[in-house]
Parts: C-alpha cells; structure tokens; sequence
C-alpha cells in the first residue's frame, strides 16, 4: 500500500513523493526546466538521502524537460551508483525516453520498460 509523504507544486511542476513499504517513488507532473528543476532537485536529495532501499523516478507525467532538468536527472542518476544502483527512472512519453537515451550514452540512465 502506497502512503504519500508529500506533495509539492512549483510553478509548471507537482513533485509527489510516495512510499511503498521500504521504496519511493517520487513522481513528476508538468515541465522540468530552470524554473522547477531546483525545486525537484531538493525533493530528489531528500529522497536519496532517505535510506529508502530503492527510489523510483516516475516521470510519466512530464511533458517538457529542458537542460536544467536533464541535469538533475543526470546527477541522480550518478548519485546512488555508490550505494548499490538503488534508481530507477520510469519515463513514459517517448520523447522524453528518447531525450534521455541520446543524452547519456556512455553510461545508460536506469531506464524502466
């Protein structure tokens, strides 16, 4: 059973976090760019720092993400990999899947199906 911890609205951008038993998952509603991208890099950090034993990044209802949320992403991405590859990032909308391939190449974003 999923119980919500938080709901936050900044601008274009509603950061949901959830938790089902020992995971997160933190989801995001609107466009991710330099307006929100701090903001859902906050809840981001509170999340990873959380001991949660896995974090889902659910980003099925984003619509737009600009270079400042691709660096957000790209960071937490990069930030769990000490401790076990605990991120995993449901994207949904093909563009944003595609936006997120072509950007990472070298070493692939834990990408969900």
């Amino acid at each position: 059973m999923a119980t919500s911890i938080s709901v936050r609205k900044h601008g274009r951008l509603i950061i949901r976090i959830d938790q089902h038993w020992h995971s997160l998952v933190v989801r995001a509603v609107g466009e991710l760019d330099m307006a929100t991208a701090p903001a859902f890099e906050d809840s981001l950090l509170h999340a990873l720092e959380s001991g949660a034993s896995s974090l889902v990044l659910d980003l099925t209802g984003v619509t737009f993400i600009d270079p400042t949320g691709l660096r957000v992403l790209l960071w937490a991405a990069a930030h769990p990999r000490a401790q076990g590859d605990r991120l995993r990032i449901d994207c949904g909308s093909v563009p944003v899947r595609r936006l997120l391939e072509l950007t990472h190449k070298e070493q692939p974003l834990p990408l969900t199906a």
